[in-house]
């Protein structure tokens, strides 16, 4: 993810890192909530929305499995 050819492709321009702690400790209290609703939401209403899911399949705290999961259990209009 930090080559610039495939920051270009995706269209992001940052560079990758482990999260910070300070930033991991504010995002258990949703660990466990789901968000699919609210992403077949911005795919059925806001077409202008690029929507990336990404799970690395080497990952060992990103269950790639479940996202796939979900990905493909995802109900909308498209």
């Amino acid at each position: 993810m930090n080559r610039a050819d495939v920051q270009e492709v995706i269209g992001v321009s940052k560079s990758w890192e482990q999260c910070d702690s300070l930033v991991h400790t504010y995002l258990l209290g949703d660990w466990m909530t789901n968000l699919m609703p609210n992403v077949a939401d911005i795919l059925d209403n806001y077409p202008e929305v690029e929507v990336l899911v990404y799970s690395g399949d080497k990952d060992w705290i990103c269950n790639w499995r479940g996202g796939e999961a979900w990905t493909l259990g995802t109900k909308w209009e498209h």
